[in-house]
């Protein structure tokens, strides 16, 4: 990895409730919500443009949220409800700035979040790690 970029970047994320309308018969957006998470990349991405890496994040972004939603089911079954991210903008940290560790004191994404910090692995998969492992 080139000394000058960092492994890290900030991901805003706006996302939705799709809560279930009757008199619709169809889901209906409850409202953005805005978010931020962190990502440590893999070195691979490194040389990605950044078209490459905004769709990347996306396409993890996905992938967290099939996740969340799967969790959501399982514990309540007969709700049809589910989360949808709608939007992602990935932005590098600088060096300087990730020496920060700004992830340190940073909210929670959302109250079923323990974390910001996530860790994404050369094959797309991630991982939400604790902001001290980060």
């Amino acid at each position: 990895m080139p000394l000058d970029v960092s492994p890290y970047c900030t991901v805003s994320f706006t996302d939705t409730l799709m809560a279930w309308d009757d008199a619709l018969q169809s889901h209906v957006q409850s409202g953005d919500h805005h978010s931020t998470f962190y990502f440590r990349l893999p070195d691979t991405w490194t040389a990605l443009s950044d078209a490459e890496l905004q769709q990347n994040v996306f396409g993890i972004a996905q992938k967290m949220y099939e996740d969340l939603n799967a969790g959501f089911r399982a514990a309540e079954p007969d709700d049809i409800s589910y989360m949808l991210v709608k939007a992602t903008q990935a932005q590098r940290l600088e060096p300087a700035v990730a020496a920060t560790k700004p992830w340190l004191t940073a909210p929670n994404p959302a109250a079923w979040e323990e974390t910001p910090c996530v860790v994404v692995k050369d094959d797309g998969s991630y991982s939400k790690v604790a902001r001290d492992a980060f």
